[in-house]
């Protein structure tokens, strides 16, 4: 017990202050305990850091969400598979269609009646269209979902594919599109309607495009 007391204290001198409490616990504490522990502060740091680069990101484009737990989500694809994280399915939905109407008002005396279907399905159908403004803005480097598999992804990095063979643009497509359902749903239509005129009505989009 004595020599135990003589090494807390001398790693206490070693350790800076945010270490001592771990040091400690590993000469009084069963290994598997204390691995556990260590892998809860892991993951509550893991965690707290990737809200911290969502919400810079939102900063960014200047959104404010009234929970900042909102934007993790918008980035959380499907393919996560997890009992507690929410996906942006849902979110994905609304969005879809919050782009087209607003895509709708903003093309209705543009072009023709004929046209105004496939034009705004430019917007929200055509992954590599709205998936590359996402790329743009950055979102791609935020997201979590899982790719098909790794040895695809080591293959398809070697033969020098694109983002879009490996899917990752269509999620960053669908991660854009549940943002724009995140903002109308918390912070309105008003909102919603400018942050789709300001980053999306406004990229180039290949007009000779046919719908998918």
């Amino acid at each position: 017990m004595l020599s135990n007391f003589i090494k807390a204290r001398f790693l206490r001198h070693l350790m800076p202050k945010s270490t001592i409490c771990i040091a400690t616990a590993a000469l009084h504490s069963k290994p598997t305990q204390l691995d556990t522990q260590i892998t809860t502060i892991k993951l509550r740091f893991n965690k707290q850091n990737n809200i911290d680069k969502h919400v810079e990101f939102c900063e960014k484009l200047g959104i404010t969400f009234s929970d900042n737990n909102l934007i993790h989500q918008v980035c959380t694809h499907k393919s996560v598979r997890s009992n507690t994280a929410p996906t942006n399915e849902r979110l994905d939905f609304l969005g879809q269609k919050v782009i087209s109407l607003y895509a709708a008002e903003y093309l209705f005396n543009q072009v023709k009646p004929s046209e105004l279907h496939d034009r705004v399905y430019l917007y929200t159908k055509r992954s590599e269209n709205i998936g590359k403004i996402g790329v743009k803005m950055g979102l791609n480097k935020l997201l979590h979902w899982t790719p098909i598999n790794e040895s695809q992804v080591i293959e398809a990095e070697r033969n020098g594919q694109s983002l879009q063979s490996l899917g990752e643009e269509s999620v960053t497509g669908r991660a854009l599109q549940a943002l724009v359902g995140a903002i109308y749903h918390d912070q309105g239509a008003f909102a919603a309607k400018q942050f789709v005129h300001k980053h999306i009505l406004s990229a180039p989009i290949d007009i000779s495009q046919k719908p998918e």
